[in-house]
């Protein structure tokens, strides 16, 4: 596969995830030049619990799981294409709650902070909006598992 077709191959899978939805192809063009693809090897640690970034992560490929220090050896969830994942602490610059490590090679394509300010201020809102429709969606789920009705 040459380098233009695997590059327009990502950006279909980037633009086909839901979280992206509402992105124009001028907006998601703007996304790309302001991320980047990375391969991570299995086992490498892809978000590091207590750090404090700015990076949002789409996996394109892979799986990743999700830990806590204190229980490493517990998942907490697996993650699988198509998944975002770091976008709280991407719009709130919160400490990471969790670590993120690839079980398999992965493909991820990261938006970092570096770069955050760069986007036109439509395309934060929507990063913005879509971030926290996505953190209700978790709440709900969890709310579900657990039972909770308040």
């Amino acid at each position: 596969m040459e380098a233009l077709d695997a590059l327009q191959f990502l950006k279909k899978e980037v633009a086909g995830i839901a979280f992206f939805g509402d992105f124009s192809d001028a907006e998601m063009e703007h996304v790309y030049h302001n991320g980047h693809f990375k391969i991570c090897k299995a086992g490498e640690t892809i978000i590091r619990e207590g750090n404090v970034d700015r990076t949002m992560f789409v996996l394109i490929t892979g799986a990743t799981k999700v830990t806590r220090r204190f229980e490493p050896e517990k998942i907490l969830a697996v993650l699988k294409p198509g998944t975002i994942f770091g976008e709280i602490e991407f719009v709130s610059r919160q400490v990471r709650s969790t670590s993120v490590i690839a079980m398999e090679e992965s493909l991820v394509f990261q938006l970092e902070e570096k770069h955050y300010s760069d986007l036109p201020p439509e395309i934060l809102i929507k990063i913005q909006h879509q971030a926290v429709k996505l953190l209700l969606e978790r709440l709900e789920t969890i709310k579900r598992a657990t039972g909770y009705d308040g």
